[in-house]
């Protein structure tokens, strides 16, 4: 019977995980390289959505363009890898074909912090009882095994909008996204649908009709998202077994087994926007082309990921990323956010 108690608490135990190198693929099924792949998706799905709705209102508004590509993207989303300014021809399309182009520059920065810590704890407990002539002798006898183990990964990602429309889904890179657009997940939520679409689409709204800058005089446009999703989960199992039998010899009156197990998930995940200021002059002429011009929506973007300019690096005091201007712009708003956090007070 005994062995039989140590081989329902070792089997919670390995039901539960016992992980040498704690992962989010142990308990989620989803590995780290696929998280990252699931919201650079979601964000392209999300710049995707706001491409088509402003062609919508403008083929609306009468445009032919527009009206041709408004077909062709409700039979085909993907067709929108395709579009760019020079789909707009023309002097009558140059303020379109400018506002398509700015946001092409559109950086993203994408900072993850994985946090796993794991306990597996295994403890017993023995009654030995002996009967003398004059009193009953008890000998609790224990012993345990506590293990805990943690992990901390942390990187930095970075794309442009640009990149995310027109060569992330590329066919001839055999379609990253395809598969990759999934519904959100309450139990494990670093592996769903995380709500970059709000995020995307309040910083094309604000850039364009809310004069969105930074924090200083003529600072650049950038906003920056945080979210933080903690997964604990728990189990324990306390099996136990009492014999009747006592004689004049020590003998184990009671014994118990009492395995357990906690894992705690703690995942940030701070996404930032941002417009390089080679841009932003830009963005004067746009607001008053959009308040003058009939409200067509905001455009996004589809270019190569070099864009122009060239490529640079920027290294932070928390986090180092770069790419394109806007790309390195993202990263600093990120760096900037965790730089906030860790600002020490005096005591008071």
């Amino acid at each position: 019977m005994w062995k039989s108690i140590v081989s329902a608490a070792i089997a919670l135990l390995v039901l539960t995980g016992c992980a040498i190198h704690p992962l989010p693929e142990d308990f989620s099924g989803v590995d780290t390289p696929d998280i990252v792949k699931r919201i650079r998706c979601e964000t392209r799905d999300a710049v995707q959505t706001v491409v088509i709705a402003w062609v919508d209102k403008l083929a609306a508004n009468g445009d032919a363009i527009a009206q041709q590509l408004s077909a062709t993207y409700a039979q085909d989303r993907e067709a929108t890898s395709a579009f760019g300014p020079e789909l707009f021809p023309g002097l009558a399309y140059g303020k379109v074909r400018t506002m398509i182009d700015t946001f092409y520059k559109t950086g993203v920065a994408y900072n993850f912090d994985l946090n796993i810590t794991e306990d597996n704890d295994l403890t017993s407990q023995a009654n030995l009882l002996r009967i003398l002539p004059e009193h009953v002798f008890r000998l609790n006898v224990g012993a345990g095994a506590l293990r805990k183990r943690s992990n901390q990964r942390t990187f930095t990602v970075t794309d442009t909008f640009g990149y995310l429309l027109k060569t992330l889904n590329d066919p001839a890179r055999g379609r990253y996204c395809d598969g990759q657009i999934v519904a959100a997940n309450y139990i494990y939520p670093i592996t769903g649908r995380i709500g970059v679409d709000k995020l995307v689409k309040d910083f094309i709204e604000l850039t364009l009709f809310g004069n969105l800058a930074g924090s200083n005089s003529g600072a650049v446009p950038a906003m920056t998202d945080k979210l933080v999703f903690t997964t604990t989960l728990n189990a324990s199992a306390t099996p136990s077994v009492v014999f009747t039998r006592v004689t004049s010899a020590f003998e184990l009156a009671d014994a118990q087994l009492t395995a357990s197990a906690k894992r705690s998930d703690v995942h940030q995940v701070a996404i930032a926007l941002a417009l390089a200021g080679d841009r932003v002059a830009d963005l004067a002429t746009l607001r008053t082309y959009l308040f003058t011009a009939p409200r067509t929506g905001a455009p996004a973007a589809a270019a190569r990921k070099s864009g122009s300019g060239s490529q640079t690096l920027y290294v932070g005091d928390r986090v180092t990323g770069g790419g394109t201007p806007s790309e390195v712009l993202a990263v600093i708003a990120i760096d900037q956010m965790k730089r906030r956090e860790l600002q020490l007070y005096p005591a008071q």
